[in-house]
């Protein structure tokens, strides 16, 4: 269950916007000022230690797979450019951008200075290299390839990438972590990122299942990320600044903690249900019956999914077609097991299927239009492989996936969601509920900023009283 009064002990938290349509490109004076995207408007010490309540494995990077190893290699590795708080596409490892003749192929320039973590110059060949297979380093990787066509270094500092789909106000796909610049050395398990002279070294805490990743820079304090996946109240027990959570307890814990304030963030991920074989004309839940859910089903903040939904409005994406499941289903509603939000949603699915009484008829004419309602029977949690599989072959009642709220590519996104799932008809997608974290920040804290999707980017920076 949501926590029916959440502790807003701070000032208002900023909420980014999703990217507008068109936004404008700006040069680096025009961006917004540090005090604009402030986690907290107030001045601080730097932010030492972080606490994350995710694995962490350095192989993912520089492509996150959980939202502990977003925060983290969000501090090491840029994007070409970003998004700021107000949605503007703004400069990152490039200094500027520009459209070619052509309509579809944006011409990027490198920052002067822009340099791996190890003191290398940062150059075309390398943007290029960051996004080719690793078995195969001519070709683009399957997730760049959903959106770019083409990468070519016209020089050391020059790009020219061709996008799949015109985009004729900003390249903003660029800003998608996925799309990262990274360089793998040997006998070191994390890439090198962008970040001037970062360092980063990885251990096990002395006599403790916590580990700890610390990134050192001679220019700014040394910033320690404690990793601990029980009970992240534990970890407000120990001397951290920040911790990113959606857990309700630990959040009516940090309550009671006078040294925290708590913020909430930007509504980042919505939780949607895929049906294999499910028609078109099938209803879709009211916006009514979307707040009950999130009320009623999940713990931790969460909200009725809010239109305009952005797989709605993609239509000129041309995907290819849905390859619709000739199988019998299976009695089982899949989740992905590292989610608390989609098993909240499966179970309670699965126990609508169990109940009588016009409430439960209102949900289930939605889930099982074309089904007998004794298909839900089962809430069954997968990860990894076994979770991709069981996706892509279609052979279940029904999967809760959760998705980014505002997607820089949405185009990219879907390929990806209908690449999972290639039995899925997007028209079919039905909306659930929307979630989101706090941030718990010990009070005197500062130097954390909000990005355009709701992550953090910790500055490190010293900011005087």
């Amino acid at each position: 269950m949501p926590d029916p009064t959440p502790v807003l002990q701070s000032p208002a938290a900023i909420v980014p916007a999703a990217p507008p349509a068109a936004p404008p490109i700006v040069t680096p004076g025009s961006e917004p000022t540090a005090s604009e995207c402030s986690l907290l408007a107030a001045a601080g010490e730097p932010i030492a230690t972080v606490a994350l309540t995710d694995r962490i494995d350095p192989a993912h990077a520089p492509r996150p797979s959980n939202d502990g190893e977003r925060l983290l290699f969000r501090q090491l590795y840029e994007t070409l450019i970003r998004i700021d708080c107000e949605g503007r596409a703004v400069p990152g490892l490039a200094e500027s951008w520009r459209l070619d003749a052509d309509g579809r192929t944006w011409i990027v320039t490198l920052r002067a200075n822009a340099r791996f973590s190890d003191g290398a110059p940062v150059t075309a060949n390398d943007v290029r290299a960051s996004w080719a297979r690793e078995d195969n380093g001519e070709d683009l990787r399957r997730d760049v390839n959903r959106v770019i066509e083409s990468v070519v270094a016209a020089n050391d500092r020059d790009v020219a990438i061709t996008f799949i789909r015109p985009r004729a106000d900003a390249p903003i796909a660029l800003a998608d972590q996925d799309l990262a610049i990274a360089r793998r050395v040997a006998g070191s398990p994390w890439p090198l990122g962008t970040r001037p002279g970062w360092t980063v070294y990885s251990a096990q805490q002395p006599g403790s299942a916590t580990s700890v990743v610390t990134l050192t820079s001679d220019s700014v304090p040394a910033l320690r990320f404690l990793i601990g996946t029980g009970d992240p109240r534990d970890l407000l027990d120990q001397d951290i600044d920040l911790l990113v959570t959606r857990d309700p307890a630990a959040v009516d814990y940090a309550a009671t903690l006078p040294q925290f304030q708590s913020v909430p963030l930007a509504w980042q991920r919505t939780h949607v249900l895929l049906t294999p074989g499910r028609s078109r004309p099938s209803p879709s839940l009211s916006p009514q019956a979307r707040q009950v859910l999130a009320a009623d089903a999940v713990r931790g903040e969460a909200r009725g999914a809010e239109e305009p939904f952005w797989w709605q409005a993609v239509q000129a994406c041309e995907l290819s077609p849905a390859a619709r499941t000739a199988s019998s289903p299976s009695s089982r509603i899949v989740y992905d097991a590292n989610d608390r939000g989609g098993r909240d949603l499966a179970e309670r699915l699965v126990g609508l299927v169990r109940a009588n009484g016009p409430a439960a008829k209102t949900f289930l004419d939605v889930f099982l239009p074309d089904r007998p309602r004794r298909t839900y029977q089962r809430a069954v949690g997968l990860t990894g492989n076994a979770l991709a599989v069981a996706l892509r072959r279609g052979g279940d009642a029904a999967y809760v996936v959760s998705v980014d709220a505002h997607p820089a590519e949405p185009c990219g996104d879907l390929q990806a969601l209908t690449d999972a799932a290639p039995w899925l008809d997007p028209e079919t997608i039905v909306a659930l509920v929307d979630t989101r974290s706090r941030a718990i920040i010990r009070r005197g804290r500062a130097g954390a900023t909000v990005e355009w999707d709701g992550d953090l980017h910790i500055s490190g920076v010293h900011t005087p009283r």
